[in-house]
């Protein structure tokens, strides 16, 4: 790999000349910086990210950053964000650094890193906690971030942030089942350790109310991360009386829904709506979804606006511009809550299942 040192040697200047030159700096012949820049063309030379950070430069590259150890159902579905973020950092002409946390290492630590060694000119948080650390540690870094979620003290602590209307979104849910003729929904919630799996079975209990109907706890599942946990509480709930066994559930997620669509035969079910059946809805529209049988009937969440409007703000804040022109009109579906704080609605998709 070729040197800013390769390249004075080949122009026959300093390496202070080669490093002046490409960083644009007006002390510099245009020709001779002309001269430099074609040679560190023709040995394919890129400058080191964090020198460029050191001398004042932006290094381009923006770092993602979940917690998968905390969702292990999740995990599909960040693995089509990520990439869907990657096309929205490209059409930015930003690189994108993705930082799983691990157990085993400390929070602060990671952040503090990426922070002080100019690896990453702003961060994406995921995976945002009811109470994040990473949120006010950030903050106090003077770090660029911009959240994927919200904290439960989101107001007080004035971060920004993108998040989807999880709570909005599953009590449009409800609303439908009551329309079509449920009136015992059973519930079948993630580990409330995330803040999306709270405002999601918030969306559950405000859709029941709005309903007229009363929350029955023999219809709740919770902290559900795989089939065997899904197993546990779906058993008791199908082998219900009939006047109290659900006709419909609804899963945080649509690996749960998966789970429950391959469990119910199990005790003598089928998923839709008529005699021995149950509905049953997901979350997220992840791309099997729709290739289930039956059909998944889901919340799709908008994955493509999602990252748009996350890069947006990421790169308005690196740049220390006010709100980006993308969210000074904002479409059907987005809210503005606060300044560059954006709630994006998820759509109901009705497929056979439900």
């Amino acid at each position: 790999m070729a040197t800013i040192f390769d390249i004075a040697k080949k122009a026959g200047v300093s390496i202070t000349t080669v490093s002046r030159a490409l960083n644009g700096y007006s002390d510099v012949n245009e020709n001779t910086r002309q001269m430099i820049v074609q040679i560190a063309e023709d040995l394919n030379y890129y400058p080191n990210a964090a020198a460029r950070s050191l001398q004042g430069k932006k290094t381009n590259t923006i770092a993602f950053a979940p917690l998968l150890n905390d969702h292990q159902e999740a995990e599909p579905f960040f693995k089509e964000f990520t990439g869907v973020l990657a096309l929205a950092s490209f059409r930015h002409d930003l690189s994108l650094l993705v930082t799983l946390v691990g157990k085993n290492r400390n929070l602060e630590e990671i952040y503090r890193e990426l922070a002080g060694t100019g690896r990453v000119d702003g961060i994406i948080l995921a995976d945002i906690k009811p109470q994040d650390e990473r949120i006010p540690l950030l903050q106090s870094l003077k770090m660029p971030f911009v959240a994927f979620g919200r904290s439960l003290d989101y107001e007080r602590l004035n971060y920004p942030f993108v998040d989807v209307d999880g709570k909005a979104g599953v009590a449009k849910v409800v609303a439908y089942l009551h329309e079509t003729g449920h009136r015992r929904i059973a519930y079948l919630a993630e580990p409330f350790t995330l803040a999306y799996a709270r405002d999601r079975y918030d969306g559950y209990r405000q859709g029941l109310e709005t309903a007229g109907l009363t929350e029955d706890p023999h219809l709740l599942g919770q902290n559900l991360q795989n089939e065997e946990s899904v197993a546990t509480v779906l058993r008791p709930m199908m082998e219900l009386p009939e006047d109290k066994r659900p006709t419909a559930i609804i899963a945080g997620n649509d690996y749960l829904a998966l789970h429950v669509l391959e469990m119910l035969p199990k005790f003598g079910f089928s998923p839709g709506k008529g005699e021995n059946q149950v509905a049953v809805t997901g979350f997220d529209d992840l791309p099997f979804a729709s290739f289930l049988q039956p059909a998944l009937t889901t919340l799709r969440q908008p994955i493509t606006s999602t990252c748009t409007v996350l890069l947006d703000l990421l790169v308005a804040l690196i740049k220390n511009q006010d709100e980006p022109a993308s969210l000074l009109t904002p479409g059907p579906g987005t809210t503005l809550v606060g300044p560059k704080q954006v709630l994006l609605q998820p759509e109901l998709i009705v497929r056979a299942s439900a």
